[in-house]
């Protein structure tokens, strides 16, 4: 291989490493002012700027706080409660100890068909302990409550065939 080419190459290297060095030091452009600005109308631009930055954080704010106050429909075994997305986590506490009610109640009456001779046909719990139903959730707890219950009906209805 000759020289030549190889010169060029280094060069070539030395030429792209040291300029990628440089283009992080060159300065940002930015758009053009419109025409005429300059001083306190400058200022005043930059201020809306910051005001549209704060509009959006308040807004973002609000949402949050909107979704937080939505109520939800969430299954505990076979029972449906309605709660508010800012109160899963003190609900999903005390989930494991409604279910383990609901499991030795159905134990009992299992252990007691049993003694009794009977074939006993109820149904176990569901394995799941703490269960989301809804994603949106609803605004009011009137329309949550009334959805639980259209819910709690169903597994009644299914429970007792």
């Amino acid at each position: 291989m000759s020289r030549i080419p190889r010169l060029f190459g280094a060069f070539t290297f030395l030429v792209l490493f040291t300029g990628s060095s440089f283009v992080a030091a060159l300065p940002q452009v930015r758009p053009p002012l419109p025409p005429g600005v300059k001083g306190k109308d400058l200022e005043k631009l930059r201020r809306q700027a910051n005001n549209n930055n704060d509009k959006r954080r308040q807004e973002y704010e609000r949402k949050k706080k909107e979704e937080n106050d939505r109520y939800h429909v969430a299954q505990i075994g076979f029972k449906f409660e309605v709660v508010q997305k800012k109160n899963f986590g003190s609900l999903k506490k005390t989930a494991p100890g409604k279910y383990k009610a609901q499991l030795s109640e159905y134990n009992k009456a299992r252990d007691e068909a049993e003694k009794k001779g009977e074939k006993f046909r109820g149904a176990k719990p569901p394995k799941t302990v703490f269960k989301v139903l809804t994603k949106k959730g609803f605004k009011n707890q009137k329309d949550a409550k009334s959805y639980a219950d259209k819910l709690q009906k169903k597994v009644d209805a299914k429970r007792k065939k």
